[in-house]
């Protein structure tokens, strides 16, 4: 195949910047290139074409173990398909630069050589760039127009006449089309494993770490969900308020990198009435919220996500609740998918009142915390200027999970003093030790904060990647929510989102759907049901009896209007004599069978009523006209 100069440069430099390797690729482009003005060649035979193919199995193994060591394991399959085409430049680069046109891939072992026959490693290279290509970039449009070129390019070399002209644009297109689906399936393959990988990681997770009531948490903890974009529960308020805090539980205990909720004391809440639970002040509240949300398959508990001022529910079918000192709310023995009515009053906070624990500053971490609010000017004169000065503070910091802390330094150091980024638990932690610094009481939260509204479902989505970790301060004798991690945090988490995402929730809509209906028949749904039920028996029954009565007298009564086919065969009254015979036919017998047993030459009468009855393009009356001749052969041997 000929190739136009400078076209495996552009493919490389291409490949290149739409994967990252864009330094590389230039590199390997101009080395590329440099063969049509180079004419040294090297005069390589099929031992030499061997040892480069292991060389190029070795590159191969390199870029795995380089895509293990430096993704992470969700990440590893698609980093390797991105640098195919490094696996063939050396190749390439053998049959670039030697006196032959092709190479042999193959490999040693030992003393023997197992080889193929020569290809043109130059297609294979060129294939290789557009499959990693369309597999980094299959969610952009912007790398079609340039992909296309090359694959027209690719194949040019083919087109001879008009024939061929029509064939190569059309194969083109093919290819194209395949390639793109080919990549797109990869992608969609490695998002299913990852996500798949992360909610196996997730469940492992909280099986080694099991704490129903959630009384501790870890640094991280919360990032590990941001990972992926599955729902975990739902929320419909009358009047939707974006963004919408829904607190799990609260902390005022750290340790290292821990938080923790004490005491762990919790206390039982009994029904008023059938299914009617009142969680926390007197009475229903102004405002009301539907709640649909997974709970636990095998055992049907966890924590209740529920809004400032949560007071009582409604519908909530559960065996039992219990709720922690600092207001966590525990439901066990629920069905798998929990819908229930909460009522509230946002203005009201029903949490206890401050103590001494809640302005506790770990030794390891007071220093960075007293230095970072002196060297900034955070103290103020009252409760609400320190909270300014601080929200002021960390306007300047920046938001990632990509968290990594320096070895030696505690992660709030490293975090004040050095990368001023992180995520919503590291901003969280150091708000609330920062406060108590100030002499403010407050508390570490965690929960989920809404802000997807979806028009179809008209429901607020909470998604894994919406946990997040907020403060809760004492400030004017009341709790206040604070909340200092920078608003681009949204955005910065939807760039990991799932091309998929979009089907993933419809799926779970439907399953959703599916659940409640399988729930909750209504009885009238079910009456429903009975009615098309014996509709459709009835007609059934119907169409049975007809298809059923196929011959049927005239109105005069003289005749069958339609008549079976053969049904005046002269064969039947052979059968009646052999029967009066004691040669009686069982009805599992066919009449072959039958006529085999019992030895009766009757074989070509048998032929000649089968005919008649079913060959459809045969001469019915002359078939009946041979039968009836054979019938007579048959009675006059019988007489004999």
């Amino acid at each position: 195949m000929r190739f136009p100069p400078l076209f495996l440069g552009f493919s490389t430099i291409f490949w290149g910047f739409c994967t990252g390797w864009e330094l590389f690729s230039i590199a390997a482009a101009v080395i590329f290139e440099a063969h049509n003005l180079i004419k040294t060649r090297f005069d390589l035979q099929t031992k030499d074409f061997v040892r480069i193919s292991d060389l190029s199995s070795m590159v191969m193994f390199i870029l795995l173990f380089y895509a293990y060591v430096e993704n992470e394991p969700r990440m590893i399959f698609l980093s390797f398909i991105t640098t195919l085409p490094i696996i063939f430049m050396p190749l390439l680069f053998a049959q670039l630069f030697s006196t032959s046109d092709k190479v042999v891939i193959g490999t040693k072992w030992g003393k023997r050589i197992h080889a193929h026959a020569p290809v043109d490693v130059r297609s294979l290279y060129i294939l290789s760039i557009a499959f990693s290509t369309a597999a980094a970039n299959v969610k952009s449009v912007f790398f079609l127009i340039p992909f296309l070129v090359m694959i027209l390019v690719t194949l040019s070399g083919y087109v001879k006449d008009r024939v061929t002209l029509k064939r190569y644009l059309s194969f083109s297109l093919l290819a194209v089309f395949v390639t793109l689906l080919i990549g797109g399936t990869v992608v969609g393959g490695h998002f299913l494993i990852s996500r798949k990988m992360m909610q196996w990681y997730s469940d492992w997770y909280a099986s080694l770490s099991a704490d129903p009531f959630r009384t501790s948490t870890a640094m991280g903890d919360l990032g590990r969900m941001k990972l992926s974009g599955e729902i975990v529960f739902r929320a419909y308020p009358e009047e939707p308020s974006i963004p919408l805090y829904m607190k799990q539980s609260d902390y005022n205990v750290i340790v290292r990198n821990t938080w923790y909720s004490r005491p762990k004391r919790t206390t039982s809440v009994f029904p008023d009435t059938d299914m009617e639970w009142q969680f926390f002040g007197a009475g229903e509240g102004s405002k009301r919220m539907k709640i649909s949300i997974w709970m636990n398959k095998n055992k049907g508990e966890g924590v209740l996500p529920l809004p400032d001022g949560a007071k009582r529910a409604l519908e909530l079918d559960v065996a039992g609740i219990e709720k922690s000192v600092l207001g966590a709310v525990y439901v066990d023995e629920g069905p798998e998918l929990l819908e229930f009515v909460i009522t509230y009053d946002p203005e009201e906070t029903f949490e206890p009142e401050p103590w001494r624990g809640d302005l506790f500053v770990p030794k390891e971490e007071a220093a960075v915390i007293e230095k970072t609010m002196r060297e900034n000017g955070l103290f103020g004169a009252t409760s609400e200027e320190t909270l300014a000065n601080i929200e002021r503070f960390f306007a300047g910091f920046t938001y990632t999970i990509e968290q990594k802390n320096r070895a030696g330094e505690s992660y709030l150091a490293d975090f004040l003093e050095n990368t001023r980024s992180g995520h919503c638990e590291y901003f969280a932690t150091a708000t609330v030790l920062m406060l108590r610094a100030a002499g403010i009481a407050a508390r570490y939260r965690t929960g989920f904060m809404l802000d997807d509204y979806d028009s179809f479902e008209n429901a607020l989505l909470a998604r894994k990647r919406d946990a997040h970790a907020w403060v809760t301060a004492y400030i004017g004798d009341r709790w206040v929510t604070v909340d200092t991690t920078p608003p681009q945090w949204k955005e910065s988490d939807l760039m990991g989102r799932s091309f998929f995402e979009p089907v993933d929730d419809f799926m779970s809509w439907i399953k959703m759907s599916y659940e409640n209906y399988r729930r909750k028949k209504s009885a009238e749904f079910n009456r429903v049901l009975i009615l098309l039920a014996v509709f459709l028996t009835v007609v059934l029954m119907i169409r049975v009896y007809l298809r059923k009565k196929r011959v049927k007298k005239d109105a005069t009564g003289e005749g069958p209007l339609f008549e079976i086919p053969g049904s005046a065969s002269p064969l039947y009254k052979i059968l009646d004599f052999y029967e009066k015979a004691g040669l009686k036919r069982e009805e599992s017998e066919t009449l072959r069978q039958w006529i085999a047993k019992n030895r009766i030459d009757i074989g070509e009468l048998a032929k000649l009523h089968e005919k008649l009855r079913f060959d459809t393009k045969a001469d019915r009356a002359a078939v009946m006209s041979e039968l009836l001749k054979k019938y007579e052969d048959w009675k006059r041997s019988e007489e004999k």
